[in-house]
């Protein structure tokens, strides 16, 4: 079923190529272009703050420099945005990357191409084969836990064995 494996992990080097998902940490600026007033509300109530700060006698620059470095950082974290990156691996796999991913083989669909690639290959079996031209028959779409549930499900028992013994 090394077929199988290779189509899944071209399917998911293309999504993670067409979705710039690398792992990188990004600024997104979205908010601002979305909520331009709540923007300025926010900034209006950091001037009042400042103000109040600045005019007590028990606060004064310190603490307003203080409290604009809080903001500031606390801001960038907030606009922080991380594309993670797809892995074969992952399939299946419950952890705390799941938080993180999200169970995204679940919903993401493989292509009509990777499809037709798995039902003409002379190396998948007939079983697997059938099972997949019945999920579109039912579902429409495949997703990547279909294929790599049919692939372990039907896999040739000397590999079972050899799997079982690793574990």
């Amino acid at each position: 079923m090394d077929i199988i494996k290779n189509v899944l992990d071209a399917e998911i080097a293309r999504l993670n190529h067409s979705e710039r998902r690398d792992g990188k940490p990004r600024i997104n600026g979205e908010f601002f272009i979305h909520h331009p007033w709540l923007c300025l509300a926010m900034f209006a109530g950091y001037i009042a703050v400042g103000i109040v700060m600045y005019a007590s006698p028990y606060m004064g620059l310190g603490w307003f420099a203080g409290f604009t470095a809080f903001l500031l950082f606390m801001a960038a974290m907030l606009l922080l945005e991380i594309n993670p990156v797809y892995r074969y691996e992952d399939i299946d796999v419950l952890d705390l990357r799941v938080c993180y991913n999200g169970e995204w083989y679940f919903s993401r669909e493989i292509s009509a191409e990777a499809v037709a690639q798995l039902l003409a290959s002379d190396s998948v079996d007939n079983q697997v084969k059938s099972h997949i031209q019945a999920i579109i028959a039912n579902k429409g779409t495949v997703d990547f836990y279909d294929v790599y549930d049919l692939a372990r499900q039907y896999q040739p028992h000397a590999q079972k064995s050899q799997n079982l013994q690793i574990a």
